[in-house]
């Protein structure tokens, strides 16, 4: 490593991006002062989670970081969704929940050990002013960031769903937990983090929350009345609420990461939603970049613009798949049809690296008895070659070619029988004669969950049949893909 003309490094904030920030400075500039400030409200936290091909990856720069004891550890290969009476089985590999409190404050003690560290514990106000550099990983909910908000170019985006982060001492199954609750569904992400203890997040529509009298009440009242929902999954232990109260996950983005000499790393810089696992990695994966950029440059502002460089375009792909992620739970919240496997496919395929091709390659028992629920028996057909009938027309191929004729669209079979169908932006509020199929028109921007969000919206509340417009030829395996997600029935040419 070359020189650099940083001397002191203030670090705000002592979980991951902090804690490992601090950590890499020791290693790489042991003659670089760092300050390590921690809250000494910090919170108790509940459960991380990280795969195995990133624990080998740090483990091979910091061989203690995951030095911990076996009881602040989990570890799975698959999960299970709970949708009804089902439990659908499916697999997840190579994943670890930990204890974030253990996490926390194991890799704080190490940063801790080094010399040139010294862990501060007080709330910082201001930026310290004697530091050349400021490391800003004090959170989604930054004060030091907000205040020079417009220097950054920081924006703040609600989803639609609220959640409840809380905790456990139940040793759950990796798991999600579909739950028609009457109003609408209330969804769980949980998963062990501990020998003796779960992380237990529940997200719902708000009107699903209002109309169950859960929205307005203390964290404190929620968690007993949700104990008690889940009282069967929960066998009857309790739950601890981890976060205020419900709330919307804020996705955080800034147009710039550094200002002067202060920079933004983890959650500070940007928010991913919880339901993609990779906040903690990303953040992780910053400090240590940013480390070793600081390490490796004399000027500090070439090092923070070689960072923000190597980072930024890793943030945004991560942001526009939470995207997908974030708009799927969204669906499902307000869903009222849940269909077992195909549901749990379209969970596994959010993600535009899971297409059928590949979930088939890992995981072949869950999606052949997936295509198994879809065709109603087994076969070894795939999605797109199961046969549907629609009107009339008795269709052995589900990727199609329509003819336009004035405002409506027709099927024809090889048999010279016809469908008749409709163009919508909704569901039609009540039958609609001589129409046999309804067609919806894919988005032309953003990833599988973006394109057929409405195709998928309608499909939940009509009983037609339900034929996705695309206006290119989609390939063979997205459209496997979307017909075994339940998010369309039909892909048509337009």
């Amino acid at each position: 490593m070359s020189g650099t003309s940083v001397r002191t490094v203030a670090v705000v904030g002592a979980g991951p991006a902090g804690a490992f920030c601090a950590l890499e400075l020791a290693r790489l500039l042991p003659d670089t002062a760092v300050e390590l400030y921690d809250r000494p409200d910090q919170g108790p936290g509940a459960g991380i989670v990280v795969t195995d091909d990133f624990a080998r990856r740090l483990r091979a720069v910091h061989p203690d970081v995951l030095r911990l004891p076996e009881s602040a550890y989990a570890t799975w290969d698959e999960t299970v969704t709970v949708i009804g009476d089902e439990r659908i089985r499916s697999g997840a590999f190579g994943m670890s929940g930990i204890s974030r409190q253990v996490f926390h404050a194991h890799v704080r003690a190490l940063a801790g050990q080094n010399a040139n560290v010294r862990l501060v514990r007080r709330a910082v106000t201001a930026l310290p002013e004697r530091a050349d550099l400021v490391v800003l990983a004090d959170g989604a909910g930054s004060e030091l960031r907000r205040e020079r908000a417009d220097r950054f170019g920081t924006s703040v985006s609600p989803g639609r769903t609220r959640y409840l982060w809380m905790s456990t001492p139940a040793v759950l199954e990796p798991c999600f937990l579909l739950k028609d609750v009457g109003p609408g569904p209330l969804v769980v992400h949980a998963y062990p983090h501990a020998a003796d203890a779960s992380t237990f997040i529940v997200e719902a529509d708000p009107d699903t929350l209002a109309a169950l009298g859960l929205l307005g009440l203390p964290a404190a009242e929620a968690e007993v009345r949700l104990a008690a929902l889940f009282r069967d999954e929960l066998g009857g232990a309790p739950l601890t609420a981890r976060t205020a109260g419900w709330q919307p996950f804020r996705t955080v983005v800034n147009r710039r990461w550094y200002d002067g000499r202060t920079v933004l790393v983890g959650d500070a810089a940007h928010t991913v939603h919880f339901s993609t696992g990779s906040g903690t990695v990303l953040a992780i994966d910053d400090a240590l970049c940013l480390a070793r950029c600081i390490a490796g440059q004399e000027d500090p502002a070439q090092a923070l613009a070689e960072y923000e460089r190597i980072r930024r375009p890793v943030a945004e792909q991560n942001q526009a798949e939470a995207a997908e992620s974030t708009t799927w739970f969204e669906q499902l919240c307000r869903s009222d049809r849940l269909e077992g496997h195909q549901t749990v496919f379209a969970l596994r395929s959010r993600r535009a690296a899971n297409t059928y091709s590949r979930l088939r390659e890992r995981d072949p028992d869950f999606v052949a008895r997936t295509v198994a629920r879809l065709a109603g028996r087994p076969t070894g057909a795939e999605p797109v070659d199961v046969p549907l009938r629609v009107g009339q027309v008795q269709l052995d191929h589900r990727l199609v070619e329509l003819e336009r004729q004035d405002a409506r669209y027709v099927l024809r079979g090889a048999d010279g029988t016809r469908a008749v169908g409709l163009v919508v932006d909704r569901a039609p509020e009540r039958p609609l004669p001589g129409i046999d199929f309804l067609a919806v028109r894919a988005r032309p921007e953003g990833g599988r969950v973006t394109r057929s969000a409405l195709a998928a919206r309608v499909r939940s509340a009509a009983a037609l049949p339900i034929a996705l417009l695309v206006d290119e030829e989609l390939p063979r395996d997205e459209a496997n893909t979307l017909i075994a997600a339940a998010r369309t029935d039909l892909v048509a040419r337009s």
